[in-house]
This record gives structure tokens, C-alpha cells and sequence, in this order.
């Protein structure tokens, strides 16, 4: 019996020596299989490297370089003091220059050579009515030279043929002289758009106004 007791306590020992034995080569083997997954990160960066091969750099873009605004001519500069808007009206017409042999009729009128010699005296009968009026009172010259010019230009590109323009007697400028009066004189001969031009009749503003006739276009003659 004795005999038989032992070695019954010895196979239970063997048991569990042989469990203990399982238990720790199942433990062996889970730890291989999660130190497996380190060898993953330099599969990783072998693949990163290889697509890299691949890449083409992008090239830098060339740089802009900000040059400083010219400053404008004197002329412009005045303009865009006055909060004027500079026109090619504007261009070659002056302030200055003697026109008292192209006026006739005492000074109040004037006929270009390629229009009829009595179209003066035509406009100021009423031949033509104004289409348009333009007027200069309260200008500075600069202002009014710019003003008329581009009166004039827009006023032919509408197909207006006839405008009154009006300057004032000069009652109220300095020294009571007709300052605007000559010069508007003066700027319409230089214009060759203008035909004719002639003091207007008392009825419609007399010594203080001009009825001008513009060239017709050639847009409009089609």
C-alpha cells in the first residue's frame, strides 16, 4: 500500500512538472510572436526609400523683383493734383501762341480753310442747333483746358456736330480780364476737329459763350 502511495504522488508531481513544462513553451511561444512585428519598421523605411527614389524635387519658382514706381512728368503730376484725369485730348494743344490773324469778325469768330468762308456767321443765325453745352465758370485754367478738350472729343465720338461753350466775361477774374474768354479761343483753333466757331448771340450768352461746329467723324459719315 505503501508502495502504491507513492508512487501515485510521484505521477501527480510528473503531472505537473509536464503542465508547468506546457505552460511555459506556451509562454515562449507567445512572446516570439509578438517580438515578430519589430522586424516590421525597417520593412517600412525600405519601402518609404524605394518610393522616394521615384520623386522628382520640386524646382524653386523664380523670384519677382519690385521695382519702384517711376514718378510721373510734371504735367501728369499737375493733373492728378487738380483730381483731374489726363486725356490724349490734352496732347499737343497749348496755352500760348497768337491767333488774332485766324479770327474774324472782330475777333469773335473763326473759319477753318476747308469749311465754307460764312460758316461763322451760319452758327450764330441759328443754322445749327447745340447738341450739348459745356460750362467753364469757376475753373482754373488747367482745369478748363482739360475739360473742353475732352468735351469735345466725347461730344464728336456722340456725333455732335454743334456745342455752346460757355467761359464767362471775366467780370469775376482777377483784374476783371477775360482769362478763360482767349483762352478757350485759343485751344479751339488748335484743334482741327473744330470747323468753325462764333460768339454766340445774346440769347444764349452773347460775349460769354462760343457756338462751336465740330468736324463730322468718320464713323458717323458711314
Amino acid at each position: 500500500m505503501r508502495g502504491s502511495k507513492v508512487g501515485l504522488a510521484d505521477l501527480k508531481r510528473l503531472k505537473k512538472d509536464l503542465q508547468a513544462e506546457r505552460e511555459r513553451e506556451a509562454l515562449a511561444k507567445r512572446v516570439a510572436v509578438l517580438k515578430k512585428p519589430e522586424s516590421a519598421p525597417m520593412d517600412d523605411m525600405a519601402a518609404f526609400q524605394r518610393t522616394m527614389k521615384s520623386v522628382t524635387p520640386i524646382k524653386h519658382a523664380a523670384r519677382v523683383e519690385h521695382k519702384p514706381v517711376e514718378e510721373p512728368a510734371p504735367a501728369l503730376r499737375r493733373a492728378n493734383a487738380l483730381g483731374e484725369t489726363p486725356s490724349r485730348a490734352d496732347a499737343g494743344v497749348s496755352d500760348g501762341g497768337e491767333i488774332t490773324h485766324l479770327l474774324s469778325e472782330g475777333g469773335t469768330a473763326f473759319v477753318r480753310n476747308d469749311a465754307a468762308p460764312d460758316t461763322a456767321r451760319n452758327l450764330r443765325r441759328g443754322q445749327w442747333r447745340a447738341g450739348a453745352e459745356l460750362d467753364l465758370h469757376g475753373l482754373r485754367v488747367e482745369q478748363a483746358r482739360h475739360a473742353l478738350l475732352s468735351f469735345l472729343d466725347e461730344c464728336q465720338e456722340h456725333g455732335i456736330r454743334c456745342v455752346r461753350i460757355v467761359h464767362g466775361k471775366g467780370y469775376g477774374s482777377e483784374g476783371l480780364e477775360p482769362v478763360l474768354k482767349d483762352k478757350a479761343r485759343t485751344w479751339l483753333v488748335q484743334k482741327s476737329e473744330v470747323l468753325a466757331f462764333s460768339e454766340a448771340p445774346e440769347r444764349e450768352g452773347g460775349a460769354g459763350a462760343l457756338l462751336v461746329l465740330l468736324r463730322q467723324s468718320e464713323g458717323m459719315r458711314k
